[in-house]
Parts: structure tokens; C-alpha cells; sequence
């Protein structure tokens, strides 16, 4: 196990800009940076999109390509209020209807209006996917009222349904092109956003370009290019070198090197992200259908050392799949049980004195969850649990699982893309969910958390979803580690870059000077 270090939680945003000496380098067909006030923004993330079409391509790789080219009806603003977008305003009509008036004058970037009809084929559309529908459980129909008018029709009263409308997985898309071919948006996506698709090189980049008729104003810089560096390491280096502007998901091993870089910087916020395994409920480990052992492995878990050594601090251990922040978030649940003699018992009741053996499926991609999942494997030692860590392709990963392959348990991350608990419940705890991949099956809690979703006291809603996280953890079909920091690195003379708790970054208001 690497030296642990103090777990001291960094909180430092970091917003707009940020003075010295930015990258120099030669220009690419607009398509990388130039020297003195740049004309492309350069960003580098972990994984490729897996499909341009965000009810396809469902990742955070694919939406933090995708929100600059599809806007949603409503958004936040920096507090995490919900501000209009598309829809200049709305009002409910009942507890379960909702009128959203629409901007007029809004243009797709192939110059046709926005309108109702765009609104409403968007959420039919999303409603029959197979992989997006559970992120729209809650909603009913969408009626046409004219031309920019819709309702919005939830089952039920819905109460978070505004925060749900934010979410990058609500953005709208054109009626006209898909109704003519369900897969335009795959090859050349398009939306009202900022920024218009360009290029797509497959494991390579993304390139995209400044959209001159985007009805929020003038966007501040003319190129915006993603590229695919799936080492965290080495997105740091380029930071370093001038190669790309921006980088994600910094290692936080790095961030106190590029701190002290008078070139560059690193941006630090609380997310709504959780890292978690997921135990398969249904596993040939037979051990593993047991709650009594799932229990023991938590607390064979020393979350607090988990964080410090992997996360340098720069995360907090996790008692739910609600994290701080989060509408429905318990802070007086104890996120770190650790209790050797404890877990040594349950195993010992549940029948497995000696321990036993399994596997840790983990994304290749992604270095702190291999990382943290070799640490697990020196902690589940201690009680006698065997444990093999198996990286792999994370799509390949996910497909496997979501078809029903056989496994045992496997490293997630959940982005909890509304700020509720209900999202990231429902996701992962409804059998209809495809996010569901425990297998976890508890009608009772679900009866909950359907009831919970029309209560309209905060106090009241925030109440049940602390008593599912109660049962969920003696089910323990997931076992919470920790909430992330969000880490991006940036070059000294980008100005205007703003976190966010989603990880979805906007870059209208981005520039990328000396």
C-alpha cells in the first residue's frame, strides 16, 4: 500500500482568470492552439465518447463533449439554482403539469427554429431508449401547447422535475433530422449550444467550432478541441508542456506539482460524484449473496487510509451513494465503519471463516480506481477475502454486465447529474434500471423511493431517502468509498473555466489568453 498522507480535504475554487504566461504553440488548421490570445481551447479527458448521440452514448466522456453542443430547457447557475435556457419560463399548471414557454428565435446550427415539436420528439425519444428511459422514469407524456409552448406531464407530482431538466442527458435535439434518420446525431450532432460539431477521429479527438448564431450571445473562443489521453499521468505532462489547455480528472498525486508549475494550476471543487464497488447480488460467488458478507467487506474497509493514500485528501470517505451536496445526503450516517474484528464475525456467521475467494472487475482508463482496488485487495486480506483485480475496457466492462455476463464485483462511479437522491437511487436500485448492475432487488425500498418523489416537503422527502440508505446499508448490494473532489488542471491564461458538481463544462464564456 502506498504512504498514507494526511486526509485533509482541499476545498479552493478557482474561477475566472488566471494571470501568467500561457502554452505556445504552432497552429493546426485552427484546430490547436496559437501563440498570444489563442483562437482554440484544448481539453484532454480520460475516455472517447462512445457515441456523439447522448442517448446512446450515455457516459460522462460522451455529455462533456456533448453539453456544448446540445442546450436543455433550464440550467444552473453557479449556486446550483435553477436558471432559464431554452425555456425563457414556466409555471405548474397541477402538481404534475408543467408549462415551459419557450425562446423564440432559437436556431439549430442548421438554421432551422427550435420549437415545441423539437421538445417533445426529444423526450419521446429518450423515453423509449433503452438506454436513457430509466433517467426519465418520471416522466409521463409532453403535450404541444404551440409552437413555443409544451407541458410537461410527470407521473405523479415529481418534485425535483426542474433539477431533472438540467441534467446534459435532457438536452434537446432536432425533430427534423431525426425523424428522417434516428441516427443523424451518431455521425454529426445537432444542437442550439455553443459550440457546432466538426471532426471525429475515433480514440483521438473531438473537434468542434464556435457557433455564430448562438442565441446566448458571442462565444469567446472560436475552436474547442477534446482529446483522448487515457493516462492521468500523462494529461498532466501535457498540461505541463503546453500540448493541451485544460485536463481532467488530475491524479492527486499531481496536484501539488502542478500547483507549484508557475505555468499551470489546479482547479479543485466538491462533486456530486461517488466512487463505489458494486457487488453482484446474483453472483456463481455464492459468498456474495449473502448481505452478511457484503456488510463484512465494508467493514473490512478502512475508507479514511482508502482516501489519504489514494486521493491525497482530496476526497471524503462515503456511507451512501448520496453524496455531500446532494438534495437528500445524511451527514450524521458514519461513512467509515472499519471494524476487522467485526467483518471477521459476519464472515463466521455467513459461513465463511476462512474467507474466499473473487474478483474486481476495474476500467483499464482509469489509474486511481485500479489503485484504489489494489488497496482493497491488501485490506480484504486481512479477513481473509481473496481478491483478484481484473482491469479491462470499460465499455466492454459495462457491456458485458448490463447483458448479464457473470461477474462478481466491480469498481463504479456514479455522477449524479440532478443533484437528488432519487437519481442516483432509482438508477441503481430499480430492477427496470439498466444502471442496476447489483441486481439489487427490494420491493420495499422501492415502493419508498416511488412515494418519496411526489412529497413536496423537503424535510419529509430528505427523511426517506435516509431511511433507504439505512437499508441499503444491511443489503450493501453497493459498497460506498468515497465522494471525488473534482481536480482539473489548466494552463495560467485560460479565464472563465467554472466547475461544476456534474462535470458537465460549459465553454461559451472560456478564453484562452496569455
Amino acid at each position: 500500500m502506498k504512504k498514507i498522507f494526511s486526509a485533509l480535504l482541499t476545498v479552493c475554487i478557482l474561477l475566472g482568470c488566471l494571470s501568467a504566461c500561457g502554452s505556445k504553440k504552432s497552429p493546426s488548421n485552427g484546430g490547436s492552439a496559437t501563440t498570444g490570445a489563442k483562437d482554440t481551447i484544448v481539453f484532454a479527458q480520460a475516455s472517447d465518447i462512445t457515441s456523439l448521440d447522448f442517448h446512446v452514448g450515455k457516459t460522462p466522456a460522451t455529455y462533456d463533449v456533448t453539453c456544448n453542443i446540445f442546450d436543455t430547457l433550464v440550467t444552473w447557475d453557479a449556486d446550483i439554482n435553477v436558471i432559464p435556457h431554452l425555456a425563457e419560463s414556466w409555471e405548474f399548471l397541477d402538481e404534475d403539469s408543467l408549462q415551459m414557454h419557450l425562446r423564440k428565435g432559437v436556431l439549430f446550427h442548421d438554421g432551422q427554429e427550435l420549437t415545441a415539436e423539437d421538445v417533445k420528439y426529444t423526450y419521446d425519444r429518450a423515453m423509449n431508449s433503452t438506454i436513457v428511459k430509466n433517467n426519465f422514469s418520471w416522466l409521463e407524456s409532453v403535450d404541444v401547447v404551440d409552437e413555443y409552448t409544451v407541458v410537461i406531464n410527470t407521473k405523479g407530482a415529481y418534485t425535483p422535475v426542474l433539477n431533472a431538466l438540467c441534467n446534459p442527458l435532457a438536452g434537446i435535439m432536432p425533430k427534423h433530422l431525426l425523424e428522417q434518420n434516428d441516427e443523424a446525431m451518431t455521425t454529426n450532432p445537432v444542437g442550439t449550444g455553443p459550440y457546432k460539431f466538426v471532426e471525429r477521429k475515433e480514440g483521438e479527438y473531438v473537434k468542434l467550432e464556435a457557433n455564430e448564431n448562438y442565441w446566448g450571445g458571442t462565444v469567446a473562443t472560436k475552436y474547442l478541441e477534446m482529446r483522448v489521453v487515457p493516462e492521468a499521468s500523462q494529461r498532466s505532462t501535457l498540461l505541463e508542456t503546453g500540448e493541451i489547455d485544460i485536463a481532467y480528472d488530475v491524479p492527486p498525486s499531481d496536484v501539488e506539482r502542478l500547483n507549484t508549475n508557475e505555468a499551470t494550476a489546479v482547479l479543485s471543487a466538491p462533486s456530486f460524484k461517488v466512487f463505489y464497488v458494486t457487488i453482484n447480488c446474483n453472483s456463481g460467488t455464492k459468498a456474495l449473496n449473502d448481505s452478511r458478507v457484503r456488510q463484512a467487506i465494508e467493514y473490512a474497509i478502512d475508507k479514511d487510509a482508502l482516501c489519504s493514500s489514494v486521493m491525497y485528501g482530496y476526497a471524503t470517505p462515503a456511507a451512501s451513494l448520496v453524496g455531500p451536496g446532494v438534495f437528500g445526503y445524511d451527514d450524521s450516517a458514519t461513512a467509515n465503519i472499519y471494524n476487522i474484528e467485526k467483518a471477521k464475525e459476519l464472515l463466521s456467521a455467513a459461513g465463511y471463516p476462512n474467507g474466499f475467494e473473487m474478483s474486481v472487475w476495474v476500467q483499464s482508463s482509469d489509474q486511481t480506481r485500479q489503485e484504489a482496488c489494489v488497496v482493497l485487495q491488501d485490506m480484504l486480506s486481512e479477513v481473509g477475502i481473496t481478491v483478484s483485480v481484473e482491469p479491462m475496457d470499460g465499455t466492454v466492462m459495462d457491456d458485458t454486465i448490463v447483458k448479464g455476463g457473470d461477474f462478481d464485483a466491480c469498481s463504479s462511479m456514479y455522477y449524479n447529474l440532478m443533484g437528488d437522491a432519487d437519481y442516483v437511487l432509482y438508477s441503481n436500485i430499480s430492477p427496470e434500471s439498466t444502471s442496476n448492475l447489483s441486481h439489487y432487488n427490494n420491493p420495499d425500498v422501492m415502493a419508498k423511493l416511488l412515494a418519496a418523489r411526489s412529497l413536496t416537503d423537503d424535510a419529509e422527502r430528505a427523511a426517506v431517502y435516509k431511511e433507504i440508505s439505512s437499508i441499503m446499508a444491511v443489503d450493501r448490494p453497493y459498497i460506498p468509498l468515497w465522494a471525488y473532489q473534482n481536480l482539473v488542471g489548466v494552463r495560467r491564461g485560460v479565464s472563465g473555466f467554472q466547475l461544476n458538481p456534474i462535470t458537465a463544462y460549459r465553454y461559451e464564456n472560456v478564453t484562452n489568453g496569455k
